[in-house]
């Protein structure tokens, strides 16, 4: 039995193109293979939003699922779509759905033989993270409980006769293998009865190192239960509106026998054909618009490759296809002269081509000869057009309009402080230049900042956190200057970021105060604060500043923070009460004023396991610690380092 696992770009909420893809690509495999699979959600995409509430979309998502099905002459298509049960209804009153897969062969739907559906319905359903599955389906397990039965009772594998040859496939979705914190595993439950193949079909969005975890789960499954399992997963963009995800393919083919599985290419469009009598593998690149498929060992999988390189091909692959559905193709970035934008400028100038992307310097009085010469030198090596708009004399103009005004009654306005007057700047530069400039070339312009910024809200509503997409908004610091070092030696193989942008010190350069000639900078200590603020937003049992007090009592930093009490004493000169003021400061910025900036500000690609926007809930409030955080903070204060 030969098995395609059809790899395609999955557009969101596109019927007609998704459909058209999967047509296209099942009459060019239908031919070799005996099934055809195409991963979960192929057919309307999986992040929708509340699409999903639109009854003419469900109706056309269900007309074009009989037309898929009547494709299925020559061989089993395999695909997944929203099932939909028009008798009955949801808790919240709407027509009830599933996530489901699709089975057809000889023109028609397949029956499930044990629910008086056409489809397989999805058994286990996700709510973290970013997912939120129950807003609008309901799963096998509820469906069972509703019936009183055992879910396990209702599962059933798909059964294809090939010639004279009958085989028995448990066909499930994505979530359906994580089960290990579930009380029922769909998986497991299926294979006590004689299977020749497991097929599961995702929509399994990107993150750092999920790969190898998913790697580990399939491996896992196959030496536990003897049987091959195929892995197909959608490539290309979705998004929920605040937060953007790329989906990097990467599906496997999985033998009892094989140490090494077949795996297709990350982020690209490929199908991997698979024998399962042979437990071997073809990868087949698709051409553009699927009109050619042809045999490329190139569409076969990389080996292990560092973090570094991970993130930088997760990035680049991801906007790509940003680009393409958002149908960007100019593009205006702020250079500053520092890191984030020069990364920034580099990576779109990769993709969009040097010509489309447009870099301004906006300097002030405040800015230094080196940051504007680095900005120019960034421009001349990445051959884009570059030019220098000085904002001091609109900068100047504002302060004094805003000096000059009076009401009409005396409303005790302060006046200009300091941070006002960094704040006029970056929304100058952002507001009117950029916004303008981009307007005027028929594009948008580019969002700088990096996850760290953005934790404490270290930006400028309306000024540099505007923009029409944060590319590096879920990199922390000092995975910013990582890229960059790769990018000059890995991507480019010579110094297209100018050395200064990487050496010189982080500084937003908007006052004296912030003078990167005279070492001054952002009041941020990244190596410090770049775990600090990891510890809040990523780790699954997310810290507080209670856990740190905790550990810094304990001397325990190097497990909770991966740094020791003696080198986090160090970046305060060893006076504890400033590192107690420092982290109550960035805690409150981050739950206060960071979260009110950060629910304004634009989506964020995600990349790490914990994302800002619908990948990481908030409300806006003001901070609030906890009682023991106050027992700790007092006996810390209270105690020299030597009795702790």
């Amino acid at each position: 039995m030969k098995i395609a696992l059809a790899q395609i770009e999955v557009i969101p909420g596109n019927l007609a193109a998704n459909f058209a893809k999967m047509s296209k690509v099942y009459s060019l495999l239908a031919p070799s293979y005996d099934l055809v699979a195409f991963p979960e959600m192929a057919l309307p995409g999986y992040f929708i939003g509340d699409t999903w509430e639109q009854t003419a979309f469900l109706r056309e998502c269900e007309s074009l699922t009989f037309e898929l099905a009547k494709l299925s002459t020559q061989s089993m298509l395999v695909f997944g779509s929203v099932g939909i049960d028009w008798k009955r209804k949801n808790e919240d009153g709407r027509v009830r759905k599933f996530n489901a897969a699709f089975c057809a062969q000889n023109g028609k739907l397949i029956k499930h033989p044990k629910l008086p559906f056409a489809f397989w319905p999805k058994s286990l359903s996700p709510n973290y993270r970013e997912f939120d599955e129950s807003r609008h389906f309901v799963d096998l397990r509820k469906y069972a409980a509703e019936k009183g039965e055992n879910p396990a009772s209702l599962l059933a594998p798909v059964d294809l006769r090939i010639g004279s040859k009958s085989f028995r496939i448990a066909v499930n979705i994505c979530e359906d293998a994580w089960d290990k914190d579930y009380t029922f595993s769909p998986i497991h439950e299926l294979s006590k009865s004689p299977l020749d193949c497991i097929l599961n079909l995702s929509c399994s969005p990107y993150t750092l190192a999920k790969s190898l975890r998913r790697h580990q789960l399939f491996s896992n499954i196959v030496k536990e239960t003897g049987i091959p399992l195929a892995y197909v997963n959608c490539v290309g963009m979705q998004n929920l509106g605040k937060t953007v995800f790329g989906f990097d393919g990467a599906s496997t083919f999985y033998t009892p026998s094989e140490s090494s599985p077949k795996r297709a290419r990350n982020f690209e469009e490929c199908v991997l054909g698979c024998d399962l009598a042979s437990g071997s593998a073809l990868a087949l690149a698709i051409h553009e618009n699927a009109s050619v498929l042809t045999l490329s060992p190139s569409a076969f999988g990389q080996a292990a490759i560092s973090e570094t390189a991970e993130i930088y091909e997760a990035l680049l692959q991801t906007l790509k296809y940003i680009l393409k559905q958002w149908q960007i193709s100019k593009l205006v970035i702020g250079v500053s002269g520092g890191i984030d934008s020069a990364l920034s400028a580099a990576i779109y100038t990769q993709i969009l081509g040097p010509q489309s992307v447009l870099l301004v310097n906006m300097p002030s009085q405040y800015n230094s000869e080196l940051t504007k010469n680095a900005a120019e030198d960034l421009a001349k090596r990445l051959h884009a057009p570059f030019a220098v708009v000085p904002i001091q004399d609109s900068f100047a103009a504002t302060v004094a309009q805003l000096n000059a005004v009076h009401f009409s009654q005396n409303l005790g306005m302060r006046s200009l402080q300091n941070l006002h007057l960094e704040n006029i700047q970056a929304r100058d530069r952002s507001a009117r230049i950029l916004a303008g400039l981009a307007a005027l070339y028929g594009g948008v312009f580019a969002c700088n900042s990096n996850k760290t910024e953005l934790t404490v809200g270290y930006s400028t509503l309306y000024g540099d956190a505007g923009g029409f997409l944060a590319a590096l908004g879920d990199l922390w610091k000092g995975q910013v200057y990582a890229l960059a070092r790769y990018f000059n030696n890995e991507v480019a193989g010579k110094e297209l970021i100018p050395l200064e942008s990487i050496q010189v010190v982080p500084s937003a350069e908007l006052s004296f105060d912030q003078d990167v000639l005279r070492g001054k900078g952002d009041p941020l200590i990244y190596p410090y604060h770049d775990a600090l603020f990891r510890t809040w937003v990523e780790d699954w049992e997310r810290k507080t500043p209670e856990d740190m007090l905790s550990a810094f009592i304990q001397d325990n930093l190097d497990t909770v923070l991966g740094i020791s009490r003696e080198a986090l004493l160090g970046y305060f000169k060893n006076d504890v009460q400033a590192f107690v003021n420092d982290l109550e400061k960035w805690w409150s910025l981050y739950i206060g004023m960071g979260a009110f900036k950060r629910v304004q500000a634009p989506p964020i690609l995600a990349l790490s396991r914990r994302a800002f926007g619908s990948d990481h809930r908030e409300n806006l409030g003001t901070a609030h610690l906890s009682r023991r955080y106050y027992e700790l903070r007092s006996k810390l204060l209270s105690f020299s380092l030597k009795k702790l």
